[in-house]
């Protein structure tokens, strides 16, 4: 079930009004409200294809029941670190397979390659239940409840795209109450209206422009390609952030907290802040469970990158089964090892011009990003650079990438709002917040804005979120 579709419109008004119902009803445990949460969750998950609440149940088993073992059976530090890593063999071992047991197989006999389809959402519920795994390990928190934990593990808003939540963080939520709050859910719904502005006003169309080069890369110029990849570096921004930005919404109004997941990251003037700035639980849960026990920054610089590198490689591996993906990720590690380097002379560089360089290496890494395989990325870096075709950039109209001119107007007024939007965040911190808090007109204003053009975009391009595939 997608977040942009009617049955999620029917389906999320019902789950908060039942919830509500049994916040109120059943004042001496959490049990009743977490039940309702666990199966609405599972219904969600399984409406697609019911194979799926399988697999979700038993990585969900095997995480607590590990963790129960760990915390009250097994008191030995050596036994407990052997569950912990069986576990984790368990899990990640789970995820390779389905993630490249079809890449591996067809390396062996491409004739009778394995055709596995990647259950959706499986690389974060397994990363989610992981940190409950190392933090019982680690002496962090305590086993809950089973109801508790399964709520936990299979809550619906972060469960097919993240955010990546810690155990710590969000786990101790559902032992809380939520009651009715009329200014949260205000808040919460003013998030998912700009999580849908961004997918349906801007992603959406970026898209059409987007695979309209790409899908004739051999007949446009350099700079065409240049432009697309720039184009897409912000389509991918919108995507993946507007998915994350109404879960957090979704959340917000059934009372829970989650962490935010990008934070105005083209507003940064380096790739390693970069990085701390997009997909933030991803990179947290990377640093905090590869990162740091390799070493992290503690045993020399060469070591420091040497993890730096580790780290990016594996992240790109967990994106995906192809070979595109791991460069990928090997460069991004590259391009914050080669900064940290030339760091002296960068010191001298304006914070506009390192904001840029900062766009432009990331852009320069989505050619592999978005490239199907190996060889439709090398043919395109190499047009760009061999044949750019300065001319172009004169010759080709904006009018001219699929749009059409009413759609890319309206996608220039969507990029203007965007920038705006983050220039508030960006000061305020809370830019949502902040429109809540103007005067009647001016907040009522902003909502007819958000609710038009979203409106006036729900046929435009293709539902389906890009880190789906993930």
């Amino acid at each position: 079930m997608l977040f942009n579709s009617v049955e999620f419109a029917i389906f999320l008004p019902v789950v908060a009004i039942v919830y509500f119902i049994l916040e109120a009803g059943f004042k001496s445990r959490r049990a009743a409200s977490n039940t309702w949460l666990i199966l609405v969750s599972y219904f969600y998950y399984m409406y697609a294809d019911i194979r799926y609440g399988l697999l979700l149940l038993a990585v969900t088993l095997i995480s607590y029941g590990s963790g129960y073992i760990m915390r009250y059976v097994l008191h030995e530090t050596r036994m407990r670190k052997r569950v912990m890593i069986l576990t984790v063999v368990l899990l990640v071992g789970t995820l390779f397979f389905f993630k490249y047991a079809g890449l591996l197989s067809s390396l062996v006999a491409k004739d009778r390659a394995l055709q596995v389809i990647l259950p959706v959402g499986i690389s974060f519920y397994i990363f989610q239940s992981l940190t409950y795994v190392f933090e019982i390990y680690q002496g962090k928190m305590k086993p809950v409840s089973f109801i508790s934990y399964a709520a936990f593990a299979s809550f619906f808003p972060v469960l097919l795209s993240g955010p990546i939540e810690k155990s710590s963080h969000l786990l101790p939520q559902f032992e809380e109450r939520h009651h009715f709050d009329y200014e949260r859910i205000r808040h919460g719904l003013i998030r998912m209206a700009y999580g849908y502005f961004l997918k349906l006003v801007l992603a959406s169309r970026l898209a059409i422009a987007v695979d309209l080069i790409y899908d004739n890369y051999m007949d446009v110029t350099g700079y065409q390609l240049l432009l697309a990849t720039c184009l897409y570096s912000v389509q991918i921004f919108c995507d993946f952030a507007s998915y994350s930005t109404i879960a957090i919404g979704v959340a917000e109004i059934l009372g829970f907290k989650l962490t935010e997941n990008f934070t105005q990251p083209f507003f940064t003037d380096s790739c390693a802040s970069f990085w701390r700035h997009w997909h933030i639980t991803l990179n947290n849960w990377f640093r905090d469970y590869v990162y740091i026990p390799l070493g992290g920054n503690r045993r020399g610089t060469f070591r420091k990158y040497l993890n730096i590198f580790i780290v990016f490689t594996l992240s790109g591996m967990w994106h995906g089964a192809d070979i595109t993906y791991i460069l990928w990720g090997m460069l991004s590690g590259l391009f914050q090892i080669m900064e940290a380097l030339i760091d002296p002379l960068r010191r001298h560089f304006p914070r506009w011009v390192k904001v840029i360089i900062t766009f432009l290496l990331f852009t320069f890494s989505m050619f592999l990003f978005r490239s199907e395989d190996i060889g439709k990325a090398g043919i395109i870096i190499g047009k760009v650079f061999t044949q750019f075709d300065a001319a172009s950039m004169l010759t080709t109209s904006p009018f001219e990438l699929g749009l059409g001119v009413f759609n890319m107007l309206y996608l220039i007024a969507g990029i203007i709002i965007l920038i705006l939007y983050d220039l508030l965040n960006e000061s305020t911190g809370d830019a949502a917040a902040r429109i809540a808090s103007k005067s009647t007109p001016v907040r009522w204003c902003v909502y007819y804005i958000f609710v038009l053009m979203i409106l006036g975009s729900a046929g435009i391009g293709t539902q389906q979120f890009i880190y789906f595939q993930f």
